[in-house]
């Protein structure tokens, strides 16, 4: 696994390959805070590229239209930092660059992660890096209208 950049309190760990996904069946977008601490009180965001379609923050979920009933976070699981996403029916048209995105007080860690049909392939490692800051924000907008649906 990678691990995201450096901070004081925790880290990301995330494949360091593509996640496989296999028509019809249910797939998991990986994804650990290292240390292993609770991420229950923290918010937790997955993007596909820019657009939000997963928030979990104090205890509450929305999904982007289109993915409703088709994603979760394991809650047990997440007391031992596991936030990866649950993606129910992978479809081909489910296949790109999905980000992790876990805020927890002033700090704020991504890591990416990528679906697809095969392992071998990883056609973005550096995307955040490269990300340009328009996209970021397009981010951070598409996150704010989906917690918008949590008011």
């Amino acid at each position: 696994m990678a691990e995201s950049r450096d901070h004081n309190q925790f880290k990301l760990n995330i494949p360091e390959r593509n996640i496989v996904g296999v028509a019809d069946e249910d797939v998991i977008l990986s994804c650990h805070l290292s240390p292993e601490t609770s991420a229950v009180t923290m918010t937790i965001r997955w993007f596909e590229y820019t657009e939000c379609i997963y928030l979990y923050k104090n205890g509450q979920v929305t999904e982007r239209r289109g993915y409703e009933d088709r994603l979760s976070l394991n809650t047990q699981e997440m007391e031992r930092g596991n936030v990866s996403l649950r993606m129910k029916n992978y479809k081909e048209s489910d296949r790109g660059t999905y980000i992790c995105q876990v805020i927890h007080g002033e700090q704020k860690e991504e890591g990416l992660v990528g679906l697809g049909v095969s392992e071998e392939h990883w056609w973005a490692p550096n995307y955040l890096e490269l990300e340009t800051q328009e996209k970021k924000l397009r981010r951070e907008e598409s996150a704010y209208n989906l917690e918008l649906k949590l008011r």
